[in-house]
């Protein structure tokens, strides 16, 4: 038996914008409705309508066996206009968090999970300074009215992917190439964190736990001899991995964003931590270029290296274990390094995100086995994790890949009003949870090892 802690969640991650439905006044919907920039043509208008069937959503998930729900608060809902709160939002996301707890599992709301009202991109997004000051307007509002729901709040989801996917590969809006811009973000993305933080703790009094989510690759050289392979493979990983690392723990802006300046109340701006964790990432020194993926999160059909090209780099004597929809280079073992690599921040740790697209149930299965395997291994090694949240919940509009990718535990039937049905892999989910680890029997007939 892979026995997980007491108290130990399981549960399943949703972002707002991909499984509400009826959200217009995002850039992401302002993006997707334009022609070409969604690989089947679709949009987030009707998503997974979980707006309108949270509740049932809900208690389908606590019937499979979970015991947590991550969300995200969709800030456009929330301020739709620039200083001007919506009182009905608010009371929505009061029923949202209301209704995980009726139903017994915990709630982890996320504050930024992509997307800005369509009037702050207009003022320059994650470009403009005054994004940080705004983030933390909204977040001090955001839980000040509903922090007496929830005793977690996240940040900001994958801090890395604004400026590596939106401002220097061009995949998702506003599609710029130009690292000049790039870096102004990571510093504006970095700094929001931060204000967010304190803004959390500035209006709350029960002292919730506050981090950011930080997608980590496992970023590694794709010839393990050769010097140029492993000097590329460090130079990424301090851009996509390290460099936010240092920000939390140190308070600095480090070079090329910055110039090594502290910014009052970043350092420690963490009371946990949470990863999201897909694939691994094999870098060349010689012109074979990774990108890392944000997340579950697609890579458009762009001209040029693209994410999902960029995660399929392979060693010819290791083959992938699991071909998904997304032809990443998935490595399991990943998962318990970067858990380990966070552990010396103190804190607890949640793996917030981790998932396979495919329609293949005994391939996801065997995934979700083989990634909770590792996740037992580092907490044997010393890393204090406290929870799994598989993603995703529901098949929903996965960003530029719009509904091509599943990777809900509960697929969604589009012929047939969105009816959902849970898949085996959320069946099988749910007797771990409930069993609180993983037995013998079980591993054997996935062919999955102890890790």
């Amino acid at each position: 038996m892979l026995a997980f802690p007491r108290g130990f969640l399981f549960g399943a991650a949703t972002a707002a914008h991909q499984v509400e439905g009826g959200c217009l006044n995002n850039h992401w919907s302002e993006w997707e409705h334009q022609p070409g920039t969604i690989r089947d043509g679709s949009t987030a208008d009707v998503a997974c309508d979980h707006y309108r069937r949270f509740r049932d959503d809900f208690a389908l998930a606590s019937s499979l066996g979970q015991n947590a729900q991550r969300i995200s608060i969709e800030w456009a809902r929330i301020e739709p206009e620039e200083g001007r709160f919506d009182r009905r939002e608010i009371d929505h996301y009061r029923a949202v968090l209301d209704s995980i707890r009726e139903n017994g599992m915990e709630p982890l709301p996320t504050l930024h999970h992509f997307t800005h009202p369509s009037w702050v991109a207009a003022d320059g997004g994650w470009e403009n300074p005054r994004i940080v000051d705004r983030l933390a307007r909204y977040v001090e509002h955001a839980s000040r009215e509903l922090g007496d729901r929830t005793s977690f709040w996240w940040t900001i989801n994958e801090p890395m992917v604004a400026p590596a996917l939106c401002y220097l590969m061009g995949i998702h809006p506003p599609c710029v190439r130009d690292i000049s811009r790039a870096l102004p973000v990571s510093r504006h993305v970095l700094l929001a964190h931060g204000a967010m933080y304190r803004a959390i703790h500035g209006a709350t009094t029960h002292r919730p736990k506050v981090g950011p989510v930080l997608q980590m690759p496992f970023i590694d050289a794709l010839d393990p001899s050769s010097e140029e392979d492993r000097a590329a493979a460090a130079q990424q990983d301090f851009l996509f991995n390290q460099y936010y690392l240092e920000g939390l723990r140190h308070g600095v802006v480090a070079p090329p964003v910055g110039g090594g300046e502290e910014i009052p109340g970043l350092a420690g701006s963490y009371d946990v931590i949470g990863l999201n964790y897909y694939a691994r990432m094999l870098v060349s020194g010689r012109g074979d270029m990774a990108h890392p993926a944000g997340g579950a999160h697609g890579d458009g059909d762009g001209d040029g290296a693209t994410a999902s090209e960029g995660m399929r780099l392979r060693r010819p004597d290791e083959p992938s274990e699991f071909d998904d929809q997304m032809g990443w280079e998935v490595w399991p073992r990943g998962l318990r390094e970067q858990l380990l690599r966070l552990s010396s921040f103190g804190v607890p740790l949640y793996v917030t995100e981790n998932g396979m697209a495919t329609r293949d149930e005994r391939a996801r299965c065997r995934h979700l086995l083989a990634h909770l395997a590792e996740v037992h291994a580092a907490i044997r090694g010393g890393a204090d994790v406290r929870g799994f949240l598989y993603w995703t919940l529901l098949d929903n509009f996965e960003w530029a890949e719009g509904y091509t990718r599943t990777f809900g535990l509960i697929e969604i039937d589009r012929a047939r009003d969105l009816e959902r049905k849970p898949r085996e892999a959320a069946r099988l989910y749910g007797e771990i949870a409930r069993r609180g680890g993983i037995d013998e029997e079980t591993l054997r007939k996935f062919e999955v090892a102890a890790g």
